[in-house]
Formats: C-alpha cells, structure tokens, sequence
C-alpha cells in the first residue's frame, strides 16, 4: 500500500515533511512523474505528489523573469512564454520523452526539469537549468523553510543554493517555487549542414565552427542512420552523417555568418544553408533526442556522456567502437548519446563505457534501462571520494535524516548510506 501525500500549499508541503520527519518515513518526491525512471528506485512506499503545487505566480515579459509554483506543468509555462515571443534560453527538449514513450511533448513539471537540471541544444553557449534559475523556495529533510535567490541576476551572497537544488533530484530540499530567467526570441535563425560521416571529422568541424567569430549557438551531429529524423530536403541528398550548426539574431548578421561558416567548413564536406523554414524542426530533433525516443526504441539501453566538447569526436568514435550502438553529439561534442541495443548488456559494455568517459575527464550516466540493470549498477558516474564527502556533507546539513528521494541517486547500501 502507497501512502500519497498531495500538499497544495507550501505550508502544506512543510507539514508533510514534518509528519514524515516524526515518524522517520522516507518520501519519494514527484511532480507528473515522467521522470521516475531516471535514476535509481527510491526506497520508500510513500510518496510526496507535488502536482497541486501549481500556477504561474507573476510573469514579468519585460523583465524577462518567471515565477511558478514548482509543478506548474512545463507545457503551460512554455504556452505563456510563447505568447510574448519568448523562450527559456536552455532550450529544454523533451528528456521524458526518452525514458517512456507515453510521455508526450513538453511532458513533466517546471519544478522536475530544475531538479535534473536538464538543458537542450544551447547549453554549449548559455548553461544549463541552474544558470537561468534566479531563485526558489522549499523546505528541507528538517522540515524547514529556506530560500535563496530573488527576481534579478547577481542578487545572491554567501553561498548560492540554487547551484545545489538544480541537479539535487530533489535530495536536498522540495522546491515549491522557482524563479527563472527567459529571452526574447531570435529574430531569425538559420542552420547549416554539413556532410560528414565520421564522429572524428564532426569533431574536428563542430570545435572550428565554435572558435570562430560566427557566434555559433549550437552545435550537433547526426550518424548517417539517424539523419532522414531532420527532415529536411537537403538531408536527404547526402545520404551520409550530418554536422548541423546553428546561427542566431538579426537576418544580416545571421545570412553573413551562415555564408562564413560554409566557406571555413568546405574541407569537411558538402556545405549548405537550411532555409528558416526548416531550422526550427531540425533543433527540436537535437533537443528531443528524436532518434533515440522510447516510442521507437524502448528496447535499448541509452547512455548520456558529457566530455570536454573538444575531445566529444574521438571519444564518440571510441563507444562506438568499444560498446556498439549508435551515438548522436550535442553541445559541440560535449554531449554524446550512446544507445546500445537490448535492455541487459553485459558489465564489460558497462565498464568500457565508464572507462572512456572518465580517461576523456568526463562522466557516463545511465538514461534508459531495465529496472534490473539499474539495481545492479550506479546509474550515474560514481564519485571520486573528495566530491563525495563534500555531498554528504552538504545532505547531512538540509536532510540529516535521509527522508527525501533516499536512494534516488546513489543506491542505499547495506549501511544504509545513500542519497
């Protein structure tokens, strides 16, 4: 039997960590869910539904910030941003989209893609989820109220919490407001494609293009298989991998470096500009992880490598080599997404994968599994012991009692230690 606690106000929310609290019962916090299958289990048969929490507080266009009750859906934030021209400048993409195919477009919370401080296609130029975050509220594992941040950038001093609570999984405290930054929109964009089959090459071509003075806002790169998912006529022609780099703001500008980038990038392969028309479909692919969606590939084991974006090639071209599967780049090469068939794949895939990860400085981090596989291997990249002692430190102060998502992300041991 699941105990489901269903606070609507913040004082609520304090209550219900209370009552877990006193009666040492760990809670599984969640907002709409889509997320669940991203990290380990919980250990708990209580949950913590924070979906009533919602609403949009305040939106201020004109001072570019947003305010909302923590699960306020992220497809009505982003409707109402989209009446004004704007945009969170991350660029989420539809990450739950990934774990299970019944989870559709702009599918979760505004307070869930904060907890995993997840980050779409210009994230290379901008940051992730927790640069845009100006602030929150929530209430710890003590059952206390705390806050940092405010309404306006470089408002915090001392130490900035919300760097901690986006990408905490909601370990450390139960956000229930949050304040982001958002932007404008472009004036216009565009995007050029270029030929190239090999990772290694795509490399090379992505790590040009971002040292360049063309101001490239994203950059990405699609196998050959996966290429026909951008749709677009001119992807159709090559029949090969494509490197796709994005170009943003006022239409001269932008025509100018397209041209630019085309000319610096010739060696690499045929080199054309897509039409507006078209850039804005081939990003939301790249966001979305379109070619590696649940729907289509529910049967796979998906891996999220996140490298130093200038080394992203060669150590895409080594996963490919040593764990098989099919990989796309993001974020310049500092985003690799390995997918590997079948849902049970042996602890020499597993170790290969770590392995070129970590020799690379980066880290490998489980998306999608079988419930089996993520009982039986860390799903995100173990720790080197100084970072870990400085988390436990850090969770020992806001959830000294381990009540919040305990085992979410790092499996209870027999000790019973374990975020």
């Amino acid at each position: 039997m699941v105990d489901v606690l269903s606070p609507t106000t913040p004082d609520q929310l304090r209550d219900a960590v209370g009552w877990a609290l006193g009666s040492e019962t760990p809670l599984e916090i969640i907002g709409s869910g889509s997320k669940r299958a991203y990290g380990h289990n919980v250990q708990t048969n209580a949950v913590l539904d924070c979906s009533k929490l919602s609403g949009i507080l305040f939106y201020q266009p004109e001072e570019l910030v947003i305010s909302a009750r923590a699960g306020t859906p992220l497809a009505e934030i982003k409707a109402a941003l989209a009446e004004k021209n704007q945009q969170f400048h991350f660029e989420p993409g539809n990450f739950p989209g990934l774990l299970d195919a019944s989870n559709g477009p702009d599918a979760g919370t505004i307070g869930g893609l904060v907890a995993c401080n997840i980050a779409g296609p210009r994230r290379i130029k901008v940051g992730a989820a927790r640069d845009h975050l100006l602030g929150f509220e929530a209430v710890s594992g003590r059952a206390e109220d705390f806050k940092s941040g405010g309404r306006v950038m470089k408002n915090v001093t001392g130490f900035d919490l919300s760097k901690l609570m986006a990408g905490a999984f909601g370990t450390l405290g139960v956000m229930h407001t949050v304040t982001l930054k958002v932007m404008p929109n472009d004036e216009t964009s565009a995007t050029v494609i270029v030929a190239c089959s090999d990772p290694r090459a795509a490399g090379k071509a992505m790590t040009l293009a971002m040292r360049s003075e063309n101001e490239v806002s994203a950059a990405a790169w699609i196998a050959p298989e996966d290429a026909p998912h951008l749709d677009v006529p001119l992807a159709g022609e090559y029949g090969s991998g494509l490197v796709v780099l994005r170009i943003e703001g006022p239409q001269p500008s932008v025509a100018w470096r397209a041209d630019a980038l085309c000319r610096a990038l010739a060696d690499f392969g045929e080199c054309h500009e897509v039409p507006e028309s078209h850039s804005h479909s081939i990003w939301k692919v790249v966001a979305d992880v379109a070619p590696f969606a649940a729907a289509e590939n529910s049967d796979s084991t998906l891996w999220r490598v996140s490298v130093p974006p200038a080394s992203g090639g060669d150590v895409c071209a080594q996963l490919i080599e040593k764990a098989g599967g099919r990989a796309m780049m993001d974020w310049a090469g500092g985003l690799i997404w390995l997918q590997v068939p079948g849902s049970d794949i042996p602890a020499a895939t597993v170790s290969a994968v770590r392995d070129i990860a970590a020799a690379a400085g980066g880290q490998a981090v489980l998306v999608r599994a079988s419930g089996e596989l993520r009982k039986t291997i860390p799903v995100f990249h173990p720790e080197n012991p100084a970072l870990a002692r400085i988390n436990a430190k850090i969770k020992e102060n806001l959830d000294p009692h381990g009540i919040l998502n305990p085992g979410r992300i790092a499996p209870i041991s027999q000790n019973g230690e374990g975020a």
